[in-house]
């Protein structure tokens, strides 16, 4: 059996996105729309993340507007998992770190905002 995506609208979510916070830990998200469905590309002060595709989610289920998206960056010592929404015109942007080192430091979770620059 295969699945099937319905086309959403990513219009909401399409964009150069900026932190509030300055000193976060994710400086800018630059979401954009391709063939393929939505990229986003992830950058600090210290790291270029790179570009990830990231699945799509409606607003509601018989909705045809994204309205968040959630992707996975390999960082090689950590794995961090990218979840997003948006809400009143501000990405709400959770992360989910997990190490993969073997440091015994512990996984967390981070919240930041974004505004669309």
């Amino acid at each position: 059996m295969s699945v099937v995506e319905a086309a959403l609208d990513l219009s909401v979510i399409v964009g150069d996105w900026r932190n509030t916070n300055p000193a976060a830990g994710i400086d800018r998200i630059v979401c954009e729309a391709g063939d393929d469905g939505l990229t986003i590309h992830c950058s600090s002060g210290v790291r270029d993340w790179g570009k990830v595709a990231a699945g799509v989610f409606a607003f509601e289920f018989d909705s045809g507007q994204a309205g968040a998206f959630s992707a996975v960056y390999d960082l090689g010592f950590e794995e961090v998992r990218v979840q997003a929404n948006v809400k009143q015109g501000v990405l709400v942007v959770v992360t989910l770190n997990a190490f993969k080192d073997g440091s015994g430091r512990s996984n967390y979770f981070n919240r930041e905002f974004f505004y669309r620059s």
